[in-house]
């Protein structure tokens, strides 16, 4: 059996030339090559794109959070009593992406599926609908007036008015600076 497979082979070799087999060799060979560079290099990109999306993420929320401190800041310096104030507020996650669904119904079950666009570099990305700032968690202000009660309800009750944050998690203090 052994002997009846070794010489089929070694008519085939006889039969192409040495120098057809090696071509043939070297041919796949480089095919292996070129196939595991490829895998390389999309890991990469694929690395890369994640870190880059992170990065943005994160700058993102940072320049939301720095907006929404001055926001609060300059209509609070507005309110008689107040004067200066400084403002730091923290976020509880970043921004939520709501992408499209497609249903589906059948007798006994529904499916979802979600709506993909097909990017430029034969990607896919979701079909966003919405896009949900993050929810603020805290809010400390430091102003002049922050050791007057009243100031101190008016600010509650402002920042209660323009973010759903409940009251134990505003935190209003006189700044050293207020004589």
């Amino acid at each position: 059996m052994k002997e009846d497979w070794r010489s089929s082979i070694k008519d085939l070799v006889k039969k192409a030339g040495k120098g057809k087999i090696m071509l043939l060799i070297g041919v796949g060979i480089l095919l292996l090559a070129v196939s595991v560079w490829d895998g390389k290099e999309e890991k990469k990109s694929q690395s890369c794109q994640k870190e880059e999306t992170e990065e943005r993420t994160s700058d993102e929320m940072q320049q939301y959070r720095e907006k929404m401190e001055k926001q609060v800041q300059e209509i609070l310096e507005q309110v008689d009593g107040v004067g200066q104030a400084d403002v730091m507020l923290t976020l509880q996650a970043s921004k939520e992406k709501v992408a499209l669904k497609d249903s589906r119904r059948d007798d006994s079950k529904t499916e979802e599926e979600t709506v993909l666009l097909d990017g430029e570099s034969r990607e896919s990305s979701p079909y966003v609908v919405q896009e949900i700032e993050p929810q603020i968690e805290g809010i400390v202000v430091v102003c002049s007036g922050g050791d007057h009660p009243a100031i101190q309800r008016e600010i509650i009750g402002a920042i209660s008015a323009l973010f759903p944050v409940e009251s134990h998690k505003i935190k209003v203090m006189k700044s050293k600076e207020a004589k």
